[in-house]
Formats: C-alpha cells, structure tokens, sequence
C-alpha cells in the first residue's frame, strides 16, 4: 500500500477546488438549467390533470379526414391561418388519436425548446450575468400561459409562435453584433415559423425592429429607428417581404372564407375588452395571479377579479415602472413596446374576431388570448432594468448597495414564485378534465364491443365536450367518435336512421352505448280481433295524443310480405319498402297531427302493423349498457 506521504501533495484538495470552481464559473447556467427543469416537471403536471376539449376534437377530426392538403393546412380555423399548427395535428392523429400523453410529449418539448430558448436570448442581450434568471423565472413561471396548456388548440398557435420569437430575436442579435447576413437569413425563417403557426406572427418583423432601434442603435428612440433601417436595411428588406407575403395570402383565404372580421360594435364593449385583459388578466398574471378562477363549463377557468389584488397589482407595477425609469435610462421603451405588443397582438384581434360573438367581459378575463405576451414580458423586465451588452451610460444615477439589491430580489421573486404556483394549485382545484377524459375512453371501450353492423344514432355531444350550440354539426357523436370505432366492426353512424334496423344504439352522456328507444306519442291498440293495423289501400292509426310540427322518428313494428307504403303525418310524406318477415323499421318525417296515415302501394296484401311511435331516440333506461361502468 502507498504511503500517504507519497501521494501528490494536496490532490484531493486540488480536486475539491477544481470542481468549486467549475461550479462558480458555471452557477448562472446551472441555476438557469434548475429553473427550466422545475418549470417541465410543474407544467407536467398541470398537462396530467387536462385533456382536449371543444375545438380540439373539431381539428383532429378535419386532420384525420383531410390529412396534409392545402385545402385543410391553408382553411381559416376560426379567424386563424396556421397551417403549421394543423400540420402539427395531422401528424400526431395519423400517430395516435385522441392521445392526451402524445399531445403532452409534443407540448413539453416545444416548452423545453422555448425555455432554453429565452436562456440563449438572455445571455446574447444581457450577458451571462445572475440578473438574467429574474425574467426568466418570469417567463418560466408566469400564469400567462397556464390556461393556454389547457387548451390544445390554442397550444398550436402560441407555443410555437413564442419559440419563433426568441429564436428570430436571437439570430438577429447574432446578425446585428457579426454584420453576418446569414444570420437574418436565419432569423427570417423563424419569422417565417411564427406566422405559419399564428397569424401574431406577423409582427414578429415589428418586434424586431423596434427592440434593435431601442437598445441597439445610438441616439433618440426616432433619430435611433433611421439609423436602424439604414444600417440593416438588408434585414428589413428580408423580414419585410415575407411579411408581406405572409399577409397577402392571408387577405386572399379571408377573402374566400366564411369567416369574415366583424364590426366590433359600441365602444364601451371595446373599452371593456381592452380594460378587462390589460387592467385584471394581464396585471395580475404579470405578478402571479389570478390567483381564482371561473370554469362554467368545469374544464376551463376564467381569471376572477379580486379587487384588492387587482389593485395592488397596479400600485406594484406603477413602483415597478417607476423604479426602473428612474435608474435606467432606456426604461421606457422597454414598457412601450410591452404595451404596444399586448395592444396589438392580443386585444387588437380579439377586438376585430370576438368581441360581437363573445362577452367583451368574458374575452377580457381568458388569459389565453394573452399567453402569447409571456416572453414579451420577460424580456421588456430584463431591458427595463439591465443593460444591453456593451450599452453606454445605460444608467442615470448611482444604483442601491448590492446587499439591499439582492434582498428586494429574492423577496420579489420568491413571492412571484408562491403566487404562479399558488395560481396553478387553484387553476386546478377549480377545473377539471375527467369527465370529457372518461367520455372518450369510455366510447372507445364501447365501440371495441359493439355487434358487428350496429347502427349508432348520431346526436350531440355532452357540452363540456363540444358544445353543440357554438360547434354545429362538428360536435355530434358520428364526427367525435366515428374515428374511434373499429373497422371490423363495421359499425356506422346515421344522424336520421332510416329502413329496417336490428340493432340500433346510441351513447349516453357517459360515453356507454344503449339501444335506441323512440319515444313519445304511441298508436292506440290495435283491434282486437287481429292485434295489428292491416295496411290496405288507406290505413289511418290514431295516436295516443297528438304531436307539434317537428322532425320526427316513427318507428314502426310489423310483420307480413314485402310491402311499399306511403307514410303521411299532418303534411310530411315518406315512402318505404317493408321487407318480408316481422321488423323494426325506422322512418324519419317532419310533420305534425294525431294520427299516421298509411298507404299501400303495393299488389295484393302488406303487412301488418302491430305498434308505432312517432318521436325521438334516447338510451333505454333498462338496457345493460356497454360498458357497464365507465372508464375512469
């Protein structure tokens, strides 16, 4: 064995010191790595607790049917043109369908990617300095974006849009400190990015100019922005003609499209609007609120104003701004721009497509149409206190001791801190996804062990899965469920199931398939002497009671030869063939009386009618549904 005084001297020491200062030299990055990993680890969370809803099951379902063609990537969703966002769709439905876990994959690593995109921005603005982990524990952290994750089709939109950004501002930062035209080469694809995943991304081109004549040209803001489009002319010419490119086929599927900018009506709802998501969601999500919410649906949440709160908030951002404007001399274009992106990102166009449809109250208090500003945010705070690499004079007067500095950060963001998580724990205590997370899987069960060639009536979905008062025809079980359904099992769907039907179903609002029972206004009995109403030349059996101008299902149980009849109710006519033997048959009408007229049109004699009901299809009560329980 060695002796110990023939060991190097101070080895193990001279490793200890090595690796306390690797650690020192890399601390800004490994605190910044910390941060990222706890903000993946709480969104996973959060994303475990949601799961798609409303539009969401609109999208895959246009995803599955129309796959990658233009007609679907380049269709106006809802005011919106993101055919990156739908491409994204297509291929993870083509993957697996209705997959929470997937679009939870999908999500978290586009939010790793745009973490440590913002880390990549920040150390290219500010330098690798500890101030750079305040904004981004902002824009890790910020309740922004909490109600956006639980909303997979707004994810679509702003998720990539915000990687967009910081990836366009950190490769022209790279272009405007190298001359390199290469890097505006790439900033200008991932310009090209945001706008192909959110209309926003239009002002991405804006969002860079104005930061670049801010903070990275001499002189007054104006006599700053000349100098700016004189010196990187070649950039603007780049970022401009995409842009408007970008916009040109955007007026030309607007054009063509349904979907049509409203008039935005009085303009107090206006005001309203603008106040509500300025003054309530965005201030207080800026300091870690809302703090409550409002989910009249159960699976969404609404910010709830809490006035004292509300109002704190604004007397903190007023100290906050004031703070930063009086220590640091460009502060103020920072806030400018923050407001300027928030005014025309978020309330401008919600402004323009929402505010006739939606509740100018309502619009104002959904955060998501702000998560977009998050980064925005995050950026306009390190800019409004720290300065630009290599900016001059970038403070007024002489700066608090280091001591006081670092005690009000720690309070400050420690508090910001509990506040976001405290946000996130009720955001979740409020809302809740099981319910539509159980419909589906229940119906996947279901449609696993429906009979061979069963017949499904088509009807509404629950509300908190698609509301069919805002969704129409999209939010109906064949066009939410149909993809669900086996191919062997050849199973179909029928909104107004018509002929002889041996085993007709329908789902329940859990999800579970049941025979279909029509019911309303039945026949009288039939005479005694036959049991059944024989169809003859003109047939007419009395109902039990009579019935309004409606859309109806007359279900007709008979037995006898092959027979064509005519149905009539009040005005409403139908012909059918009755095959031979003894069936159910189904026969949609539209009219209204107290009795069904039957004509036979066939030779010789038909069939006999023992009962029929004219009304509508619901789940038996009596029935054994399938599957028995729910899926959790």
């Amino acid at each position: 064995m060695a002796q110990l005084d023939q060991l190097p001297a101070a080895a193990v020491p001279q490793e200890s010191s090595e690796v306390v200062q690797w650690l020192r030299r890399n601390s800004v990055a490994l605190a910044a790595v910390a941060l990222i990993a706890g903000q993946l680890w709480w969104k996973a969370h959060l994303l475990a607790h949601f799961y798609f809803r409303q539009d969401d099951f609109r999208i895959m379902d246009h995803a599955l049917r129309y796959g990658f063609s233009l007609r679907f990537l380049f269709t106006l969703d809802d005011g919106h043109l993101m055919p990156g966002g739908l491409a994204l769709a297509a291929a993870m439905v083509r993957l697996s369908l209705y997959d929470w876990t997937l679009a939870s994959i999908v999500t978290i690593m586009l939010l790793a990617a745009t973490s440590f995109a913002m880390l990549r921005l920040l150390w290219l603005l500010l330098g690798k300095r500890p101030a750079i982990l305040i904004p981004l524990a902002i824009f890790l952290f910020s309740p922004l974006t909490l109600v956006g994750l639980s909303f997979w089709t707004t994810t679509l939109m702003w998720l990539p849009l915000q990687l967009a950004i910081l990836m366009a501002l950190g490769s022209h930062i790279r272009y405007l400190r190298s001359g390199r035209i290469g890097h505006a080469v790439a900033a200008a694809v991932w310009v090209v990015a945001g706008m192909l995943f959110s209309d926003q991304g239009m002002l991405v081109g804006i969002l860079v100019f104005a930061l670049t004549s801010a903070y990275f040209s001499p002189g007054r803001w104006l006599s700053a922005a000349r100098e700016a489009l004189r010196a990187y002319w070649q950039a603007w010419v780049i970022y401009g003609v995409l842009t408007l490119g970008y916009v040109i086929v955007f007026a030309i599927r607007l054009s063509t499209s349904v979907e049509q900018p409203g008039n935005p009506g009085q303009f107090s709802g206006v005001l309203t609007l603008a106040s509500t998501m300025f003054r309530v969601s965005f201030a207080s999500a800026a300091f870690g609120g809302p703090w409550r919410w409002y989910a009249p649906g159960g699976d969404y949440g609404y910010a709830v104003e809490t006035v004292p709160l509300t109002q704190i908030c604004w007397g903190l951002a007023i100290l906050v701004i004031g703070i930063s404007l009086w220590y640091r001399r460009h502060a103020l274009r920072a806030w400018v721009i923050l407001a300027c992106w928030v005014l025309l990102a978020d309330i401008g166009p919600a402004i323009i497509s929402r505010v006739r449809a939606i509740s100018a109250t309502s619009l104002g208090l959904d955060l998501h149409y702000v998560a977009d500003a998050a980064p925005i945010l995050a950026l306009c705070v390190g800019l409004a206190f720290w300065p630009v690499r290599g900016e001059e004079r970038p403070y007024r007067g002489r700066l608090p001791s280091r001591r006081l500095l670092t005690t009000v950060t720690l309070v400050a963001v420690g508090s910001f801190l509990a506040s976001s998580i405290w946000s996130g724990f009720t955001y979740l205590k409020d809302t809740s996804s099981a319910v539509s997370r159980s419909y589906i899987a229940t119906a996947r069960v279901a449609l696993a062990k429906a009979p061979p060639g069963t017949v499904i009536v088509s009807q509404a979905t629950p509300q908190n899965v698609m509301y069919y008062g805002n969704l129409d025809t999209a939010a109906v079980t064949a066009q939410v469920l149909g993809p669900l359904a086996p191919s062997a099992a050849r199973v179909r769907f029928a909104t107004e199931p018509a002929g002889p039907i041996r085993n007709l179903m329908v789902f329940d609002s859990l999800g579970r398939l049941l025979p279909a029972v029509d019911i309303g206004a039945t026949s009288v009995p039939a005479p005694a002497n036959r049991g059944c109403w024989p169809i003859a030349a003109i047939t007419t059996i009395p109902l039990a009671r009579a019935v309004f101008d409606y859309g109806w299902i007359v279900q007709l149980h008979y037995a006898g030869s092959t027979t064509t009849v005519q149905l009539q109710l009040g005005t409403g006519v139908r012909d059918a063939t009755l095959p031979a033997g003894e069936h159910d048959v189904y026969l949609p009408v539209t009219g209204a009386g107290k009795d069904i007229v039957l004509r036979n049109l066939s030779v010789g004699q038909g069939a006999c009618v023992s009962r029929l009901t004219v009304g509508l299809l619901y789940p038996s009560k009596t029935a054994y549904p399938l599957p028995f329980y729910p899926v959790p």
